[in-house]
């Protein structure tokens, strides 16, 4: 049996409280829904009083976007499950910050999914997620929308990696390889196709269906049939032949 759940949920639109809280009695029986926000400063106070496992919480808000919460709890002690119907900037941010999301309308097995990643790190009482919280403010105050930092999750923990530090991304099956500038490789338990637009806005291209490289590191071009790329730690990137004519494009 599933461990309970203690959550609330934040949202300024009685109607999205209603789906998703039927979606949860129904779906996710584990969760215990203690209260209901309709604005952040209402969602500070319930915080305060119920001390929830897991809140649900919207990002655009009458008072401030859902994000202004994280002014209130500097290491907010509960998990936050992002629930949004458009706003592709704040989901890279959420994406860059490895937080979990929801796209309203709200899907059940992404649901389920959410709700069960959220119990596993609440059941090995993991440590605060400070780090992923202050890597989502940062990027959330970048005025040109170009993220600085990524946060990225492997076997060992998570780095948290200035963009510009990246020199490519290598596809290895259902797991990603980031090589860093000072030599180090992290392995992440997702494909590469999950990183592709978020890396576009830190100037990454895809030039070949196993590589993403920061167009900020290339050394040299080779030419050849795709040709390959020398990048700034010496190492070799082959481009395809039909990704070839848009990267000379971007590299003139």
């Amino acid at each position: 049996m599933d461990p309970r759940i203690s959550a609330i949920l934040v949202d300024d639109e009685q109607r999205h409280h209603d789906i998703l809280e039927k979606m949860l009695v129904t779906f996710c029986p584990n969760v215990n829904l203690t209260g209901h926000a309709f604005s952040i400063n209402e969602a500070i106070s319930l915080i305060e009083k119920e001390r929830p496992d897991l809140v649900f919480l919207d990002i655009e808000m009458p008072d401030g976007n859902g994000f202004s919460l994280f002014e209130h709890f500097e290491e907010p002690p509960f998990e936050v499950i992002f629930t949004t119907a458009h706003d592709l900037y704040a989901i890279n941010a959420i994406k860059y910050a490895a937080l979990d999301y929801l796209l309203k309308p709200i899907n059940i097995q992404e649901l389920k999914q959410a709700v069960a990643r959220a119990a596993k790190i609440l059941a090995k009482q993991a440590p605060s997620r400070g780090g992923e919280y202050q890597v989502l403010r940062e990027n959330m105050q970048i005025q040109d929308r170009k993220f600085t930092k990524i946060a990225l999750r492997s076997s060992e923990g998570i780095d948290f990696v200035e963009a510009n530090q990246l020199l490519r991304v290598e596809a290895n099956h259902v797991y990603s390889n980031f090589y860093l500038d000072n030599g180090k490789m992290i392995m992440v338990s997702k494909p590469l196709g999950d990183f592709e637009p978020l890396l576009e806005s830190c100037n990454f291209f895809r030039v070949h269906k196993s590589h993403m490289v920061n167009l900020d590191h290339i050394k040299k071009y080779v030419k050849g049939k795709g040709g390959y790329l020398i990048l700034k730690d010496g190492s070799h990137v082959d481009v395809s032949v039909r990704k070839k004519e848009e990267l000379l494009k971007r590299l003139m």
